[in-house]
């Protein structure tokens, strides 16, 4: 088969589509245009339900946070009560001073 006769043959089956009834035209429209709404709704879905659980997500990573600061602050203060001050002291003489 030929570059002409194929051409000649995607003009026919161009054509025939193009005499197809107006039903059928009618009809894949609307189908394109329900999948296409149906898209925007889930898309919306989406899209609204992000909305409503950030605020969510924010308040538990602020309470978690409280929580670690809070456990931190209780580490601290076991420590410095088990040692009697909250730093160690070295004590020591100086024996040679270089001026």
């Amino acid at each position: 088969m030929n570059y002409r006769e194929q051409a000649q043959q995607f003009q026919q089956l161009f054509r025939q589509r193009q005499q197809a009834g107006l039903l059928s035209r009618l009809l894949l429209w609307l189908g394109l245009g329900l999948m296409l709404l149906i898209a925007v709704a889930v898309l919306m879905f989406f899209l609204l339900l992000s909305w409503l659980l950030i605020p969510v997500f924010l308040y538990k990573r602020h309470q978690l946070k409280k929580r670690m600061q809070q456990a931190f602050s209780q580490q601290q203060w076991q420590s410095s009560t088990e040692t009697g001050s909250a730093g160690r002291v070295i004590e020591g003489e100086v024996i040679d001073r270089k001026d």
